[in-house]
């Protein structure tokens, strides 16, 4: 039974541990997506979206600009 709650202890711990782990990541990637679209005009922003599709995500269209800056930025 000792056993038992010591494993139970570290199970716990490496769960939380992940989860930690996870938040982090999802936290920064939030906040790097959120930079580069508040660096990006509203009109560039759209055309991405339109090019992408109505079903396009801010992070699709995060992925797809910086993918292709040079291209985007130059028709600004």
């Amino acid at each position: 039974m000792k056993n038992m709650n010591k494993l139970s202890k570290h199970l716990l711990t490496v769960i939380a541990t992940i989860i930690l782990i996870a938040g982090c990541i999802y936290a920064g990637r939030t906040e790097y997506n959120d930079d580069v679209l508040s660096g990006m005009s509203e009109s560039k922003y759209q055309y991405i979206h339109d090019s992408l599709g109505y079903r396009a995500t801010q992070e699709d269209v995060v992925k797809e600009y910086i993918a292709n800056q040079k291209y985007y930025d130059s028709k600004e």
